[in-house]
């Protein structure tokens, strides 16, 4: 009787044994799957170039940032590659910021060309509606003093639909 115990009392130490070495290598077949899935993480490849990975993001969960980005220009499209906005730069100095409608006209504008800065507003047919700002698109006049304006410093000018002069200011 003493050895069918002894016997029992055996074989249920060998069975948690080997229920423990279940457990253990059931860890360890779920921590080396993990380690292989968290290498099959893809990055994102960065305007640089470079792969951004999880481990080239900063603190805080932010994607590091360039202290300066310098380009000749820069265009803003959407998810269809359609331009929406523009910000270019001709070789004389003036810079232009040019927003499109959806039919991809230009409706607005902001530059600061060699006469000085301006802000033009367009119609769908592409025709200045408003300028505020510098503009060489009124002829010179005379003003009430009798002296012969040429370019103003700055202005107010709206425009008709066939492009005549509604009201400028001065």
């Amino acid at each position: 009787m003493d050895d069918i115990r002894e016997l029992t009392r055996r074989l249920e130490v060998l069975e948690r044994r080997h229920r423990r070495l279940q457990i253990f290598l059931v860890l360890i077949a779920i921590g080396a799957a993990s380690l292989v899935m968290m290498g099959q993480t893809p990055g994102s490849v960065q305007p640089n170039g470079q792969l951004r990975t999880p481990s080239t993001e900063a603190k805080g969960g932010q994607p590091p940032h360039e202290t300066e980005v310098r380009a000749e220009a820069f265009t803003l499209v959407d998810g269809k590659g359609k331009d929406h906005a523009s910000l270019v730069s001709d070789g004389t100095g003036s810079v232009f910021l040019v927003l499109f409608d959806k039919d991809g006209k230009p409706r607005a504008d902001l530059q600061v060309n060699n006469y000085g800065p301006s802000l033009n507003f367009y119609d769908p047919n592409g025709k200045t509606r408003v300028a505020v700002g510098t503009t060489t698109m009124v002829a010179s006049h005379v003003s009430s003093g009798g002296i012969i304006e040429r370019n103003t410093p700055s202005s107010i000018v709206m425009f008709d639909a066939g492009g005549q002069l509604l009201w400028r200011t001065p």
